[in-house]
């Protein structure tokens, strides 16, 4: 005898089946749910991809259930496919709020502790119906019930079916009031998806009180397993059409219009709701879709963020800037946080600010120790005055050594945005030493490099001006006869160019300047020498390192060199080395 339990669905097993008309149907339906559910996993990327994957494979399998139900002519047979079928659909309310809050971008509603209270119901539902042969509170069947192949067996219902019944309803009213509430706040911009997605619902809500009410087409027959069909066409139609899980319920046109290089959209509580993968690639940490806006900028308010630069890993520099947004009505809906890059701009006023205080700074030292000796030709003997025109010759060759330096730096060329093309490192910089020995013939250059050791470089000419340029500073910086410079080109992880001074190296100030990233009035470095080799290794994607230790004293503001790192200077650059 049938005992109300999942398990003796085994007993029944050999009873007859067959194909019926309605079965037939609902098997068709449960071929487009099976669809709706593999479109939705393959946008499980995209907003709702998930849920609607989980919704409609839930409906698909209650369906399912129903369908082989009305397959029997036996009263057990088809009671034990019904209750499976119930079972499964027992989940399908709380499955569409769910959609329905990711849809209006308020998953931070979802809490751990809200998922589990929504979870208690169906649970305790599917429980109950588990055990129904012991307190028959779902459903009992009458003793001269009969049932026919086709046709579903009248079933009478308890007060835990009427309450799951009305809790349902409450959900789809919740979720179709939400939905609205989106219409009605964002009008025209999305009012399409909305029309849908208030539609979606309608169709298994009305089959069902049509079923509750008694007055179904076909007698004693629930189709909203098979109705919701429509359901899932709909939300098709706003998939292809309506691109439903390519957007969020907020002003993604305005957004758009607002968008820089990067961009990140924030819904009116500061959370964010989409993100780019430029934003995520340039900030540390990377903006998280239901997380606020204040863990990605931890120190800053947001109220300041406007107008802010942000410098990624790459040294590029992007301005953050914030725009708020708003439905047709003037409403806040939003922000948009957009980053532009601005490394052209930002490089090019560092290089000016640091161009213009070290002219100034030597041109005042310069030009003073100049008029000392100028007062000295006028007024001293002839020995003085031949000792003066030595020192201003001296001194206005340093000044128009400084002022070509400055020629260049304002000729440098922001390629970082440039494709890169491949270059050999190591006879470019065999190159450069060739022609060093050449103009410092009292030093000892030695140079080795690994044969064809490649790199991708914007600009190759510009890495032969730091290699000059370093090489000329550690020159000029010794102060004993048996200077000897090592110059080595590998490949370990990356590219490195690596030179040794057997002298005093790098002067402090000129490194501490640099790993300030700009000039102050008590901090000068001697030229413009060092500055320029930094600019030229960072347009190339490089980085100027002092030291031997790997990953150390890159040039930061927080880590600036000590003095034991000054006469090793390494210019590293990305490349694939293996």
């Amino acid at each position: 005898m049938y005992q109300g339990c999942f398990g003796e669905i085994r007993h029944y097993s050999r009873m007859p089946w067959e194909l019926t008309a309605i079965s037939a149907v609902g098997f068709a339906t449960v071929i487009v749910y099976a669809v709706v559910a593999v479109l939705g996993w393959q946008h499980r990327d995209s907003r709702c991809g998930p849920e609607i994957a989980a919704l409609h494979l839930v409906v698909g399998l209650s369906a399912f259930a129903y369908a082989i139900q009305l397959g029997f002519d036996s009263v057990a047979a088809q009671t034990v496919w019904w209750e499976l079928s119930f079972a499964f659909s027992t989940v399908v309310p709380i499955l569409w709020l769910v959609f329905v809050v990711q849809y209006v971008s308020r998953s931070q509603w979802l809490t751990p502790v809200r998922a589990g209270l929504l979870a208690v119901e169906p649970l305790a539902v599917v429980l109950a119906v588990a055990t129904n042969a012991s307190h028959n509170l779902v459903w009992t069947v009458a003793p001269e019930t009969t049932a026919t192949a086709g046709s579903a067996i009248a079933l009478v219902f308890g007060p835990l079916y009427y309450t799951h019944i009305v809790l349902a309803y409450v959900a789809v009213a919740v979720g179709m009031s939400m939905i609205l509430f989106v219409g009605i706040r964002w009008s025209l911009v999305y009012w399409k998806q909305v029309v849908v997605l208030l539609i979606a619902p309608l169709p298994p809500f009305l089959s069902n009180m049509a079923f509750m009410l008694g007055v179904s087409p076909i007698p004693n027959l629930d189709l909203t397993p098979f109705v919701f069909s429509f359901t899932g066409v709909l939300l098709v139609l706003s998939l292809y059409h309506f691109d439903l899980l390519e957007r969020v319920p907020i002003a993604r046109r305005q957004a758009l219009q607002a968008m820089g290089d990067g961009l990140v959209v924030l819904d009116t509580d500061r959370v964010v709701v989409d993100a780019d993968d430029i934003a995520c690639r340039v900030l540390d940490p990377a903006p998280r879709i239901g997380h606020s806006i204040t863990a990605v900028f931890p120190d800053r308010p947001f109220d300041q963020l406007h107008g802010t630069t942000v410098t990624d890993a790459n040294n590029l520099a992007y301005d953050v800037r914030v725009s708020e947004l708003t439905d047709e009505r003037g409403d806040e809906i939003g922000y948009a946080v957009a980053l532009r890059d601005v490394t052209s701009r930002h490089r090019y006023e560092q290089r000016l600010e640091v161009a213009n205080r070290v002219l100034r700074h030597n041109l005042r030292n310069d030009m003073n120790v100049v008029r000392g000796y100028a007062d000295l030709v006028a007024s001293g003997s002839a020995d003085d005055a031949t000792r003066a025109a030595e020192s201003i010759l001296s001194r206005t060759d340093d000044l128009l050594t400084v002022s070509d330096k400055a020629r260049k730096v304002s000729e440098l060329d922001d390629s970082h945005s440039q494709p890169s093309t491949t270059h050999d490192v190591t006879a470019l910089v065999d190159s450069v030493v060739h022609q060093a020995r050449r103009e410092y013939p009292d030093a000892v250059i030695q140079f080795e490099g690994a044969a064809h050791t490649e790199a991708q470089l914007t600009d190759a000419g510009s890495l032969a001006t730091a290699v000059r340029e370093l090489l000329e500073l550690l020159v000029s910086q010794a102060d004993r006869d048996d200077l000897t410079l090592r110059v080595g080109v590998e490949c370990r992880d990356d590219v490195v160019v690596r030179i040794e001074s057997s002298g005093a190296g790098i002067p402090a100030v000129d490194r501490e300047a640099l790993a300030a990233e700009s000039e102050t009035p008590l901090q000068h470095a001697e030229g413009l020498g060092l500055w320029l080799a930094y600019w030229c290794v960072i347009e190339n994607g490089g980085e100027l390192r002092f030291g031997d230790a790997d990953g150390d004293n890159p040039v930061e503001a927080d880590s600036p060199p000590t003095e034991t790192e000054a006469s090793v200077i390494r210019l590293c650059f990305p490349s694939d080395c293996s």
